[in-house]
């Protein structure tokens, strides 16, 4: 109930008592006429201020029902479409120092911008588009350094799929997607930036959970398309307050050997040939890459804080040189997500040469290129919900399989390579 309306009701009441008593003093004694002029001075007063309560009562009344019409409006006049949408977005300032034996030294500042949404179709269907920074497109990369005298940055499509879910153990998924497999841990064997292109099938059932995939890689019109086809197989199981994950993957790279699927043209550290290669595609692979991966991730809480430790193998069974296997282990304790709360790890990964496809290895890790191996620390803290500062210093070496040759210097094995990263993220 209005309580304007119940207080004025309440005055008009007392100034009805008021004038009913008038009228009993009157009735009940004789009076001069100069009390009787004032008793109805009184109620002629009395009477005038019930008249202007009543009016304020009415008019309140009338505001009221004229706001509750206005709000019910303004929930009418949004679209239905609206609340299907969600935005996301983030925004990363990095500071980065690289620091390679034989080699000047770099200073640089970068940003990474990132946004987009998510939207639902219906009750099975959802599409996702999120645009990104990048430089020149490239895959593995979306930070674009500061620099060029102030010019325009890029944006481009970073995802861009849909996602039919039509029960609740399995999807279908169409586009540029993420990673439609797992992947164990802070392993970076693949790096996290890339945003594969094509169909992808996932299955979750309990305890179990499956995935199968196609990938476009490079489309030619003379010598065929070079594509990446694999299925993952893993099981996920709660062990009181821990959690046990282990998996296996396969990764059958087709049309790639002897030809040149490369982004910038950098073979990116795997071993190429000028024989054998189809035309226009030379320098090209010299080897074909059917990649086995196994990988244990365990999880556990240690003194309020989650404690996690991971493992992950990989071999190229399609190498023609013993340059073929790549691992990866570490152990992360804490996790910086609500205000003052933090984390540190520390992994060390090697690379072989041939290891893997080098379009996938991390960009940072030994300068991007595998024939790599080293240690990596990794810290952070949240200041406040959605801000967090990281640290990342990577230990590593370069060149650990095939030496490279540099000027003044001749052939050199085992190169020092380090790399500071300071991240200041923002989520919103």
């Amino acid at each position: 109930m209005n309580s304007d309306k119940t207080d004025s009701g309440s005055r008009a009441l007392r100034a009805l008592g008021v004038a009913a008593a008038v009228a009993a003093v009157l009735a009940a004694s004789p009076a001069t006429a100069d009390e009787v002029s004032e008793l109805k001075a009184a109620v002629q007063a009395l009477q005038k201020r019930l008249d202007t309560l009543e009016a304020q009562a009415k008019s309140n009344e009338e505001t009221n029902d004229r706001q509750t019409d206005q709000i019910a409006q303004a929930k009418t006049s949004v679209p239905a479409w609206v609340p299907n949408f969600a935005l996301k977005g983030d925004l990363r300032y990095r500071n980065e120092n690289i620091d390679a034996e034989y080699a000047v030294g770099r200073n640089r500042d970068r940003v990474r911008v990132r946004a987009g949404f998510v939207a639902k179709v219906n009750d099975t269907i959802t599409s996702e588009l999120q645009l990104a920074s990048a430089e020149g497109g490239d895959p593995r990369s979306s930070n674009q350094t500061l620099t060029g005298e102030n010019t325009r940055k890029s944006i481009y499509i970073d995802l861009a799929y849909a996602e039919w879910k039509p029960h609740a153990d399995w999807k279908l998924t169409a586009g540029k997607m993420k990673y439609p497999w797992a992947r164990p841990g802070q392993s970076i064997l693949f790096d996290g930036d890339i945003n594969p292109e094509g169909l992808a099938v996932n299955f979750n059932h309990g305890p179990f959970f499956a995935s199968s995939f196609f990938t476009n890689l490079e489309e030619r019109s003379a010598t065929g398309e070079s594509t990446l086809f694999g299925g993952q197989v893993g099981w996920k199981q709660a062990i009181g307050t821990a959690s046990l994950t282990l998996g296996a993957s396969l990764f059958d790279f087709n049309s790639v050997q002897h030809r040149n699927p490369f982004f910038g043209g950098s073979s990116n550290g795997n071993t190429t040939t000028t024989v054998g290669c189809f035309p226009g595609q030379s320098p090209c692979l010299l080897n074909d890459y059917n990649l086995v991966e196994g990988f244990a991730e365990y999880s556990v809480p240690v003194a309020g804080r989650p404690l996690s430790l991971y493992a992950d193998y990989i071999r190229n069974d399609a190498a023609v040189n013993s340059m073929d296997t790549a691992y990866s282990a570490g152990i992360q304790y804490g996790r910086a997500s609500n205000p003052r709360t933090w984390e540190i790890g520390y992994f060390y990964q090697k690379v072989e040469k041939d290891s893997l496809n080098a379009q996938f290895v991390d960009s940072d890790f030994a300068g991007g290129n595998s024939d790599g191996k080293g240690g990596t620390f990794k810290a952070a803290y949240a200041f406040a919900r959605n801000w967090t500062l990281n640290l990342t210093y990577f230990m590593n070496k370069t060149n650990i399989d095939v030496p490279v040759n540099v000027a003044g210097v001749g052939s050199v094995l085992d190169r020092d390579y380090k790399r500071l990263q300071v991240d200041m993220n923002f989520k919103y």
